[in-house]
């Protein structure tokens, strides 16, 4: 699907989104219902599901593999063999990469139906609450940031779309926009959404006030805005709408989509078919014993270098047992009906004597009928409570260390601010791991490490180490030494096998360059459009 065709289709009439249901070549066509926008807009039922498809289907190309292959792979936390995904891990995937174009397709497409909704609803509507009317316009702006925020992290430089129709006649012309520029629309989509979204909402799997807040924190965090950072986080904590869920491993069981601490999340149903489904359980499953529906390809090994962080951190046995299967673990809410499942004691994904566990639900009994083969109705987090109870530390932190925009924070920075020692012991007692009276960066980005591995984040933390970097593109590289540092000393490598006593390990320690923290623009859309490839253009933004 070409980038100009998604610009152009985003501001066709949404609600025939809304009329073609699950249909899932909705978003590689035109759509050809008769229905307008300006008989469709009627009750207030209409304009709530208008935003339904925000949070879905457009999200499946990253989801499916290429989202955990630039975050898991090529941060250190993963290992496969599969071709098809397997250069991320030394960060060499071609521009013609398939997965490459699904990075940047995916996001755009939401991106796109963000625009369709944004352009086409009617500023106030006869009979619907305004409050309802702006809540569905501030939904569209908190989705189109989220889709921005990963497509900057992943590529740097890239086109902001507003209004499509400003591209319909020179769609191959257009530019790039410089990183600050995206930072900016993001900023004030979060800054529209948070004003308008409505409240204490976020356990229907929609968009809330709290969850513009605390994406926000998270963006003026990777600004290193420390302020804004701790103020955003510290709106979200004080509302009381989330709070840690008490059993870690509960996170990430389909029982407990939408739970308490869940700010914002892809939601996937399981009798939709491949495209409406969550896939990673097709995909990291050790076995079709686990999943039940013949998939379960164990195509994701978590590496040793993530193995013995959990052991480096006390054992943390609580978080790795919820993250990576080792022999001999057992697990009651897997294969439940046959007293659960014990990862054998040779079992070993991708030769990393490991596997993983995070978002492996099981089979369809296990999840209540919502499982299915290659589509688990298990939601993909993009930020739950956690997050801001760590962003709420590290700003702290960057402020107690002086920390400007574009600097690095030391890894022995330290502080033993009582707000920040709060927040972080507080996800540090959830999984019953020691209390601290003070820490350090270095402790910090491992709690993270821990916390949301196989999450899609690490990878992006390891990116931001060493400073916002405002301008920047797979062609045109910042530096990265802290960040190359680290990954230099990861062991990247396999074991021989889990059959011997002491199985051996075959090293690989890798080190990637600045060019390697941006991926390239896929070379489908740079043929069409090359500015793609080109110095970006600052963006005009009409207030």
């Amino acid at each position: 699907m070409k980038r100009h065709i998604k610009y152009i289709t985003g501001l066709a009439v949404i609600t025939s989104m809304l009329a073609a249901g699950c249909k899932k070549d909705f978003f590689n066509r035109p759509p050809e219902s008769s229905v307008t926008v300006g008989n469709y807009y009627k009750t207030t039922s209409q304009v709530q599901a208008a935003t339904n498809g925000l949070y879905g289907s457009p999200w499946f190309g990253w989801n499916n593999k290429v989202g955990w292959a630039i975050t898991e792979l090529s941060s250190g936390n993963g290992f496969t063999y599969s071709s098809d995904v397997n250069a991320f891990i030394t960060w060499s995937a071609p521009n013609a990469n398939p997965e490459i174009l699904a990075a940047w397709d995916s996001p755009f497409t939401v991106i796109a139906q963000c625009n369709g909704l944004i352009a086409n609803m009617p500023a106030t509507i006869s009979g619907v609450s305004q409050a309802t009317v702006n809540n569905a316009l501030g939904e569209a702006h908190l989705m189109r940031a989220v889709a921005y925020f990963y497509l900057v992290r992943v590529f740097g430089n890239v086109p902001i779309v507003e209004n499509p129709l400003d591209d319909i006649k020179n769609f191959q012309t257009v530019p790039t926009n410089p990183i600050s520029d995206v930072y900016k629309l993001m900023v004030k989509d979060l800054q529209f959404a948070e004003a308008n979204c409505s409240a204490n909402t976020a356990s229907t799997g929609h968009g809330d006030s709290g969850s513009a807040s605390a994406m926000l924190a998270k963006v003026y965090l990777y600004m290193q805005d420390y302020v804004n950072a701790q103020k955003e986080a510290e709106k979200v904590i004080n509302s009381g709408e989330f709070a840690l869920l008490p059993t870690y491993e509960n996170l990430f069981q389909t029982a407990f989509n939408n739970n308490k601490e869940s700010i914002l999340a892809m939601q996937w149903i399981s009798n939709g078919g491949y495209d409406y489904g969550n896939s990673i359980q097709a995909s990291w499953a050790y076995n079709s014993t686990i999943t039940g529906t013949g998939d379960g390809y164990s195509v994701f090994g978590p590496t040793i270098d993530l193995q013995n962080a959990f052991k480096a951190e006390g054992g943390d046995t609580i978080r790795r047992h919820a993250t990576i299967m080792i022999p001999g673990s057992y697990y009651p809410d897997l294969d439940a009906a046959s007293g659960g499942y014990r990862f054998p004691a040779n079992g070993s994904a991708q030769n990393e004597n490991a596997a993983a566990k995070k978002y492996v639900v099981g089979t369809p009994a296990d999840n209540g009928g919502k499982s299915a083969a290659q589509a688990a109705g298990n939601n993909t987090y993009i930020m739950r409570y956690s997050d801001v109870l760590l962003i709420e530390a590290e700003a702290i932190l960057g402020q107690s260390a002086g920390i400007q925009p574009g600097t690095g924070i030391p890894l022995t920075a330290s502080t033993s601010d009582a707000k920040a020692l709060t927040a972080i012991n507080a996800v540090r007692a959830r999984v019953g791991v020691p209390a601290l009276t003070s820490f350090t960066y270095s402790q910090l980005l491992l709690e993270r490490r821990l916390e949301f591995a196989l999450e899609q984040d690490y990878w992006f933390d390891l990116c931001r180490i060493d400073g916002y970097k405002p301008a920047g593109s797979a062609t045109s590289p910042s530096s990265h030494p802290t960040a190359i540092s680290i990954i230099s000393q990861q062991e990247r490598g396999t074991y021989s096998t889990t059959a011997d006593n002491n199985p051996v390990i075959y090293s690989n320690k890798l080190t990637p360059t600045d060019a390697d923290f941006f991926f390239p623009v896929p070379v489908s859309e740079s043929a069409i459009d090359p500015n793609l490839i080109k110095a970006p253009v600052p963006y005009k933004f009409n207030n």
